[in-house]
Parts: C-alpha cells; structure tokens; sequence
C-alpha cells in the first residue's frame, strides 16, 4: 500500500511539473488587423510559442502563409550581378506548359532583386514576377508583385533586425497587417 502511495504521488508529482513547464512557455502575439475597402474588418490576436526561429520574412510564411511566395535564400554570394533560371526539369524540352521555371535576378552584393515563375498550366499556378527592395541596413523591406500589381508586402523592423510590423496590399490598398 505504501508502495502504491509512493508511485501516486510521483506520478502527481511529474504530472505537475510538466503542466508547470507548458503554461510557462514564452510566446509571442500578434495583433492581425484586416481591412475592407479602406475600413477595419476585423481584428484578431494570433499567440505564437516563441523559439529560436529569427522574425524575418520566412518566420511570416511559416506561421501566416505570407508572402506565399519566396526565394529560398535572398542572397547568394557566389551570384552577384547574374540572373539565373531554374526548370523543373532541367534536361526535359523548354516547354512552359509542363516544365515551368523559376527566374532570380541577383544585385552586385548577391541579393535577390527580382524572382519570378513563368506558369504551370497542370498545376492551376499562376506566373508572378516580384521585385525586392531593401532598407539602409540590408533587409527585405518591400516585395512587389509586378506582373498584374496583384499583392505586395512592406515589412518594418526594430533596432535588432525583427520584423515587428507587416503590412499586405492587394491592389495597392492595405489587406492586413501584423503587429507584434
């Protein structure tokens, strides 16, 4: 019976000591505002647990799912000063239908300052081209889908170099922003 009452007790006991860790996990939230014609739609609170993952463009696709589409890398070294086109598939027939490809244009400092994707008829996806622009300090401030206009994003950050604020436009008017 002791026994028993000893294997309770420290089963209550990890029991708690877990529960205690997961309510003390660090998180960051974000203010999400989206906007109709002008005017504020909605607002909505989005909590995020906080990790090692830097706040940077990428952090934003990963938790919101924009902007959708991005480079891998926004610099490469070993490109500066060259535009470069990748296929699906790089031996098959030039074919924009079923071998679509991905098109970066590089700066003198290896930034990406340009990334398009021409179509893919079989995959319902549409061609986009956008420019990049950077701040004094070498970051992403703004991403223009040049093609049709469509969507474009400007991104603000604090003296550390994360991204406190985002905004998104559609067709030149503000869509959402996320505030952190």
């Amino acid at each position: 019976m002791q026994h028993t009452m000893k294997r309770l007790l420290m089963a209550i006991a990890t029991f708690l000591a877990i529960h205690a860790g997961a309510q003390a996990q660090q998180v960051k939230i974000f203010k999400k505002t989206e906007y109709s014609n002008g005017n504020v739609y909605r607002q909505r609170y989005d909590t995020i647990p906080l990790t090692q993952e830097p706040v940077d463009v990428y952090f934003f696709k990963k938790h919101f799912n924009f902007p959708y589409y991005l480079p891998a890398t926004f610099t490469d070294e070993a490109l500066k000063g060259k535009t470069i086109s990748v296929r699906r598939y790089p031996d098959a027939r030039t074919d924009d239908k079923n071998n679509w490809k991905h098109t970066y244009t590089y700066d003198s400092l290896g930034r990406v300052t340009s990334y398009a994707f021409s179509n893919c008829f079989s995959c319902s996806s549409l061609p986009y081209n956008y420019s990049v622009a950077y701040n004094k300090d070498g970051r992403v401030e703004a991403l223009t889908e040049t093609i049709n206009n469509l969507d474009s994003f400007r991104f603000y950050y604090n003296a550390k170099g994360a991204i406190v604020k985002l905004e998104k436009y559609v067709f030149g008017k503000l869509q959402t922003e996320l505030v952190n």
